[in-house]
């Protein structure tokens, strides 16, 4: 193994298992570098180029087959509402995709016909037909991922490939969780479980970095100072949930009506982002310890439960997740929780937020890719994995290039 550098470390990202040097490169040049596509449950890929298979069932939601680039999921999922009339319940996903990539997903609408689809710039329907339930992440068992890493140090890349398939890849919650130009959401979420939007509009506005545009960073610095007023009018339109914050301070709300009037979706992506971050500081910890595998004081998962690995003869070795209902037993990960939530000054029952509280889970401690492509000509690595759902690409594209500064490299 090997130290990740401070900018992984402040995410939780403490070790790479790959002991290679930088490799260098960057990912995701344009939209056709990075290609997501959905495996659905038994295995069917939905395809950039289309699919078939799924039969189609007499019933109010319609599937569709959509292909974005360049399109943030939640973006047009919120479009397709709004467009369509719809509640929020009215319309299904099984995952948030790569904004900056080329997506292809299912997406359901609750009694909506093909013909009412709207037009929406970067993104193409491809299929459509009517089921009797919603899509939901339960149907969807991974993604299939072909990438491409530009101007990458060849030799070095497929010394790292060889190292990746030698060992368990660690299953961390990566960039995309936190931001690369603003690496600030777990903060944002971490002021959120304590009560202290004193500490919100601090990291929210007196935080400034590099890589942002120079008119956000002097809307930032004058609401830093106060200048709600000011720092509204300069602030980026793109950027809405500074722009909601500053509208309720501007007349005069108090500082947590305020900060709830920043969307509650977004207030709980930033909650969870928190959580993640968390996840990724046990999961350093137990990195440190080894093995890179199963051990007798490992949980693992049976019917759904977490029990000791020593009970069932092994097993995929799982890590909490911290928030509301958690129970972990006797095991190195409880005492890995106890120590990451005394060195945070929190509680789980801290997670209990009216409308974005969060609920604890577990996780895979590792999730390994099953390779289908590594071709190393031309200049460049292109790659194709299947992961499980809800691990990370970028994971895997982290060991290889192995960044000081993500942003600078297209993450």
């Amino acid at each position: 193994m090997k130290k990740a550098p401070q900018f992984d470390e402040s995410l939780g990202l403490e070790w790479y298992v790959t002991d290679t040097r930088p490799c260098g490169g960057a990912i995701k040049r344009t939209p056709e570098d990075f290609i997501v596509e959905e495996v659905l449950e038994g295995g069917l890929v939905v395809s950039v180029s289309g699919f078939g298979g799924i039969e189609e069932r007499p019933g109010p939601w319609l599937w569709v087959h959509v292909v974005k680039r360049g399109v943030d999921t939640l973006k047009l999922v919120e479009t397709l509402r709004r467009s369509l009339g719809l509640r929020r319940g009215d319309i299904g996903i099984g995952g948030i995709k790569d904004a900056r990539a080329v997506a292809s997903q299912i997406i359901s609408l609750f009694g909506v016909r093909p013909e009412d689809l709207p037009k929406i710039p970067g993104v193409e329907y491809r299929a459509a037909w009517y089921a009797d339930s919603p899509i939901s992440p339960s149907r969807i068992v991974g993604n299939r991922f072909t990438l491409v890493i530009r101007d990458v140090d060849i030799e070095c890349a497929a010394e790292a490939l060889e190292a990746l398939k030698a060992v368990p890849l660690p299953n961390y919650y990566v960039y995309q969780r936190f931001g690369t130009v603003r690496p600030v959401s777990h903060l944002l979420g971490r002021a959120l479980v304590r009560r202290d939007p004193d500490e919100f509009l601090r990291v929210m506005f007196c935080r400034t970095f590099e890589a942002e545009s120079p008119a956000a960073r002097e809307a930032r610095e004058l609401a830093c100072r106060g200048d709600y007023s000011a720092a509204l009018s300069r602030m980026p339109k793109s950027l809405l949930e500074e722009r909601r914050l500053l509208k309720a301070l501007a007349s005069g709300e108090n500082l947590w009506n305020a900060v709830m009037a920043v969307p509650y979706n977004i207030l709980k992506i930033f909650v969870e982002a928190y959580q993640a971050y968390l996840f990724n500081r046990i999961l350093s910890l137990r990195l440190a310890d080894g093995p890179l595998g199963v051990a007798e004081d490992d949980l693992v998962l049976e019917a759904g439960y977490p029990v000791p690995a020593s009970r069932v003869g092994g097993g995929q070795p799982v890590l909490p997740v911290p928030g509301l209902g958690l129970v972990v037993p006797e095991s190195r990960a409880r005492d890995y929780l106890r120590r990451i939530l005394g060195e945070e000054g929190l509680e789980l029952r801290d997670f209990a937020l009216a409308r974005v509280g969060a609920v604890g889970s577990y996780r895979r401690a590792f999730a390994s890719p099953a390779w289908i492509l590594v071709d190393l000509s031309g200049g460049a690595a292109k790659l194709s994995f299947d992961m499980p759902r809800g691990s990370y690409a970028t994971a895997v594209l982290r060991e290889i290039v192995k960044p000081e500064l993500p942003y600078r490299h297209g993450f």
